[in-house]
Order: structure tokens, then C-alpha cells, then sequence
């Protein structure tokens, strides 16, 4: 059975409120973002919705990094590949989608991000509640 976006979101708190707001922030940019693709919103407002997404993980992930670095995390370096590899699939469903190929595939964009966030959980499970120790 699938995961939602809303249980993912759940499993991603670490308990730290700045970080929690700012995933809140992420959630909230992928949702508006598969709404948008679900309407009729146009091709450039949603690779607008795309490269904000991207510059919103971007700055998320750097953040998180920062944090874990000054807490000598010894899953800091998993973790910022992590980081890169998530960032390099959102670079890719934009292309997808900018060439029309993401249309023509057949599967619902969120449940692409639900796969996507997934991965990142299952990746690096116990990492994320681990920034507040």
C-alpha cells in the first residue's frame, strides 16, 4: 500500500521546530505543486511550482546538514548523498514533465513524490529524529 504524503510528513519530524516548519514548508510546496498538475495550470506556472520546489529542497537539505554537521552526526555523510540524490530526481520529474514524457508515463505525480519521500525514509530511517539528540 502506498504512503501518503500526509503519513510521510509524520515520519519526517525530528522533533526540532525550525526544521519541522521548514519540511512543513516543503509538504506544503509539493502538495500545491501536484495540484497544480492534477488542473489546468499552466506548463510555466508549474515549472515555476518545480524550480521553487527545488530551491526550497535545496536550502531545506542545506540547513539540515549544517545542523547535523555541528552535532557530529556519523551519518552525515549518507545523509547529504541522500540529500543529492533526491535533489537530482526532482531535476529529473521536471524534465519528465518539461518534455511531456512525465504525462505520457502514467503515473500520478504525487504518487511519484510519495515514492520519492518514501525512498528518503527508508534511506535514512532513524536520521531525521536523530537531529534532536
Amino acid at each position: 500500500m502506498p504512503t501518503s504524503l500526509a503519513r510521510l510528513k509524520d515520519e519526517l519530524r525530528t522533533g526540532i521546530d525550525s526544521v519541522d516548519r521548514e519540511s512543513r514548508k516543503l509538504f506544503a510546496m509539493i502538495e500545491e505543486l501536484c495540484d497544480r498538475f492534477d488542473s489546468t495550470a499552466s506548463t510555466s506556472a508549474v515549472s515555476g511550482d518545480f524550480a521553487a520546489l527545488c530551491a526550497q529542497a535545496a536550502a531545506f537539505f542545506a540547513a539540515e546538514e549544517r545542523l547535523l554537521r555541528q552535532r557530529n552526526h556519523a551519518f552525515y555523510d549518507a545523509h547529504k548523498a541522500e540529500h543529492g540524490r533526491l535533489l537530482r530526481q526532482i531535476c529529473r520529474m521536471t524534465e519528465a514533465y518539461e518534455d511531456g514524457s512525465c504525462a505520457a508515463c502514467g503515473t500520478d505525480l504525487r504518487a511519484c513524490f510519495e515514492a520519492w519521500l518514501a525512498g528518503h525514509v527508508l534511506n535514512t530511517h532513524a536520521a531525521p529524529r536523530a537531529l534532536a539528540n
